[in-house]
């Protein structure tokens, strides 16, 4: 397994641009992305209700009471009040301590300063977590390849355990992966990224286990598939497809019902989820772990038995 993991890791930093496109293209797209959307002049509050308050300086949005979360946890702002008739507030909800807004919205006061909200984190974290349930994408392709040129059969014949080489070849490509999230939380946190209900930890955590998970997947497509070409079809033909439906871009409670239901089998949803909340919805995160494990054991299995 060590000898596969320093080769691997060896050919991956030596190949021209692999690091820039792992670490500074992500970083780049995450400027591009969240900091354009995200900066706001005008803070935005969402009330439900059936009047907004009057209040200076402030964007008022009428949301729907289970879009509350939502709102709160990474997409417009940090603020939602509940209102009566008369646009009288009845009660706060806010995803940050000591929330600026708050007084503006009670004195009513016109001259007071306009809050400058955090760039959100919204508008990217769907887009690194889909980058990462593809990752072993490329460890797939490099199975395909050695299995068809014979290296597979070799390392069958050798005194190698077939499961250590792949192993090892996994942990070098999730290695390079968890220095580019490192280094991508380090931007989130120097940023000054809003997590909403989240924080640098939590995120940390779901984007290690979306690569666990990418990675018993992809081990597996590796073992039934001959062709690497099959490969990117499988990602952004059908992996895509179902971030789209989970709410990485856009919200779930906006969706058809037929949208929602896909949305409920993509990992992304509930990946999503989890940042989205602040807490891991361990169950159905766990269970994937556990397929994941399933399917790169048995595909081990089905590589071994090649001839």
């Amino acid at each position: 397994m060590g000898q596969a993991f320093k080769l691997i890791f060896k050919i991956l930093r030596n190949t021209k641009g692999f690091i820039s496109s792992m670490v500074i293209m992500p970083i780049i797209m995450i400027i591009l992305v969240s900091m354009t959307l995200a900066y706001s002049d005008v803070p935005v509050v969402g009330y439900i209700g059936e009047k907004a308050p009057s209040v200076a300086n402030i964007k008022m949005i009428k949301l729907e009471a289970d879009e509350k979360d939502y709102f709160l946890g990474l997409s417009q702002g940090t603020l939602v009040l509940k209102t009566d008739k008369e646009g009288n507030v009845l009660q706060y909800y806010s995803s940050i301590s000591n929330n600026p807004l708050i007084p503006m919205i009670e004195n009513g006061d016109s001259t007071n300063e306009v809050f400058n909200e955090k760039p959100k984190i919204s508008y990217s974290v769907g887009i690194i977590l889909f980058k990462l349930l593809t990752a072993a994408s490329l460890l797939a392709t490099v199975l395909i390849s050695e299995k068809g040129n014979g290296i597979i059969l070799r390392v069958k014949n050798s005194k190698t355990k077939l499961s250590s080489y792949i192993l090892g070849k996994s942990l070098a490509i999730v290695f390079v992966y968890e220095i580019a999230n490192f280094l991508i939380l380090l931007f989130y946190k120097f940023a000054g990224f809003d997590l909403g209900q989240s924080d640098i930890f939590n995120v940390g955590i779901l984007f290690t286990v979306t690569l666990f998970i990418s990675t018993g997947l992809y081990i597996f497509l590796s073992a039934i598939m001959k062709n690497e070409g099959y490969i990117w079809i499988i990602s952004t033909g059908i992996i895509f497809p179902l971030g789209l439906f989970s709410g990485i871009l856009f919200p779930v409670e906006y969706m058809a019902d037929w949208m929602k239901l896909v949305a409920h089998i993509s990992p992304l949803y509930y990946l999503q989820n989890s940042v989205i909340n602040g807490k891991i919805d361990a169950v159905p995160i766990l269970l994937m772990c556990i397929i994941s494990v399933i399917l790169g054991m048995y595909g081990i299995r089905l590589l071994s038995k090649q001839r």
